[in-house]
C-alpha cells in the first residue's frame, strides 16, 4: 500500500522502489525511489519539454549535463552540426526534439539512427526520424523472377505493343 500526501493539487505516492506524482489522478511522473541523503536522481527525459521552449538552459540543465557525460559521442557529432547549422538556439531545440525520440524508441535504435542520418548527410530530425523508419521497417528486396525452367514464359513482356485502340481514341476525339 503506497503512502500518499496531497499538496496544492498533486498527489505524491511512494512506493517501496518508487515515487509517482499525480494530479487529479494523473499520474504526471515516475521516479526510482532513493533512499540516501542528498542523492540526486533525474530523468532527463522529464525536462526535455522545458528545454525546447528554452534551448538557452540547455548547457546548464543537471539531468542533460549527467545524461551527456554517457550518451554515445555520435550525439555528439550531431549536436556540433546542428549547432554550426542553426546558431542561436534552433540546432539546439531541433537535438532536444531528437533526445525526445527516446521516449518512444529503445537509445540503441536512436544512437543507430543518428549514426546513419550522419552518415547520409541529413543531420537533422526529419533525417533522424527517416532512418529510425528505416530500421524498424526495412524494406524487403524482392528477387529477380528466374525463368529459366519455363522456356515458353521466355517472350512474355519482350513482344511489342499493340496501340492501334489508343490511337483510335485519339483520332476520334473521345
Amino acid at each position: 500500500m503506497p503512502v500518499e500526501a496531497a499538496y496544492r493539487h498533486l498527489t505524491l505516492r511512494a512506493y517501496p522502489f518508487w515515487v509517482e506524482v499525480l494530479h487529479q489522478e494523473q499520474v504526471v511522473a515516475r521516479h526510482r525511489r532513493c533512499y540516501e541523503r542528498q542523492q540526486e536522481l533525474y530523468d532527463p527525459l522529464h525536462y526535455l519539454p522545458l528545454l525546447e521552449q528554452r534551448p538557452g538552459a540547455f548547457e546548464h540543465a543537471k539531468p542533460l549535463r549527467q545524461w551527456r557525460g554517457q550518451w554515445p559521442p555520435v550525439y555528439e557529432q550531431l549536436l556540433a552540426r546542428l549547432q554550426a547549422a542553426r546558431p542561436d538556439g534552433p540546432g539546439v531545440r531541433e537535438f532536444v526534439q531528437i533526445l525526445s525520440l527516446h521516449r518512444e524508441h529503445p537509445a540503441a535504435l536512436v544512437e543507430q539512427a543518428i549514426t546513419q542520418a550522419l552518415g547520409h548527410g541529413c543531420a537533422h530530425l526529419d533525417g533522424v526520424r527517416l532512418c529510425l523508419h528505416q530500421l524498424q521497417h526495412p524494406t524487403v528486396v524482392v528477387p529477380a523472377l528466374d525463368l529459366a525452367g519455363q522456356p515458353r514464359l521466355n517472350g512474355i513482356g519482350q513482344q511489342p505493343l499493340d496501340v492501334r485502340g489508343y490511337e483510335q481514341l485519339l483520332s476520334t476525339g473521345a
